[in-house]
């Protein structure tokens, strides 16, 4: 079980990595809409620009963290779940509270991928309990 458990655990990872790449690659589509406002603040724009890549570079680094740690329990450690299950955590919050918020059911995505990156940690978790330090 906790093989499989590792390969979710590292292809969620993957996955929340490579999503940095899909919302970065929206921000023309962002730019095209603050377009249609000519009297759109263009401070407020460049914030928004800021703050939307800067939220592709978290999701880059927490795709990073996730397989860094999954590389660090494959040769046997066992204290680095932490940043990766903080990460789970965010996106089981941030999934269905931005549901509710926005009303676009995408969000479920974030939802699901904290319980795959939660749940397979488990497994894993367990294996170095029951394997000699």
């Amino acid at each position: 079980m906790y093989k499989v458990s590792s390969w979710i655990f590292l292809l969620t990872g993957i996955a929340v990595g490579l999503g940095a790449f899909g919302h970065d690659s929206n921000a023309a589509k962002v730019a095209a809409e603050v377009a249609k406002f000519p009297t759109f603040d263009p401070r407020i724009a460049k914030v928004l620009f800021a703050v939307w890549h800067f939220c592709s570079g978290c999701m880059l680094v927490f795709g990073a963290t996730i397989v860094w740690t999954w590389w660090r329990w494959r040769r046997g450690e066992r204290r680095h779940f932490l940043p990766a299950e903080l990460i789970a955590v965010l996106y089981l919050v941030v999934g269905p509270a931005s549901v509710a918020y926005t009303g676009i059911p995408f969000f479920w995505l974030f939802f699901a991928l904290g319980l795959l990156l939660l749940a397979s940690s488990l497994p894993m978790r367990r294996a170095h309990e029951r394997s000699p330090a």
